[in-house]
């Protein structure tokens, strides 16, 4: 599997966000080329603030880069682990044609070794939305990263046009 370092990123972040627009390839990889991107959001239920980023390459190749701040998770009470409310956003300007290829996800100075992969090769689905989780619900997981999926055709519909 081809690896992405957080300094090949960083170098070709500019042209990623300029390539972004063309989508991904298929090229003898089996996926759908119609698969479409319709929301990549965050959630942190982490009660640490984190810079999260994401990477999407065309086989080696970035085709969009994009970083954030969340908000740090709020606890139920003062002394709960529980979480009431999560911080969160969602990214922007990603293409919306991802067959061929993979999404990678990581938190603040992660290690490359670390970070979180989706193959969009690896759903079979017209329409796809992400969620990027930071942590999780039961805190075990503190600071982990997680992506998750929908395959609800809602996720392609622009906001304005979600019943």
């Amino acid at each position: 599997m081809v690896r992405l370092t957080r300094r090949k990123a960083l170098q070709t972040g500019g042209s990623a966000i300029a390539a972004g627009l063309a989508g991904c390839s298929a090229l003898d990889r089996g996926a759908s080329p119609d698969l479409t991107l319709g929301e990549i959001e965050v959630e942190n239920l982490d009660f640490r603030p984190h810079a999260v980023s994401v990477a999407i390459l065309d086989d080696e190749e970035p085709v969009y880069w994009a970083e954030m701040d969340v908000s740090a998770a709020e606890p139920e009470a003062d002394d709960s682990s529980g979480v009431a409310a999560a911080g969160g956003g969602s990214f922007e300007g990603f293409p919306s044609q991802v067959g061929g290829c993979r999404l990678y996800a990581w938190r603040d100075e992660q290690p490359t070794s670390e970070w979180e992969v989706f193959d969009f090769n690896s759903v079979d689905a017209s329409c796809l939305g992400l969620n990027i989780h930071v942590g999780d619900i039961e805190q075990s997981r503190t600071g982990d990263v997680s992506v998750w999926y929908t395959t609800n055709p809602n996720a392609c519909q622009s906001p304005d046009d979600r019943g």
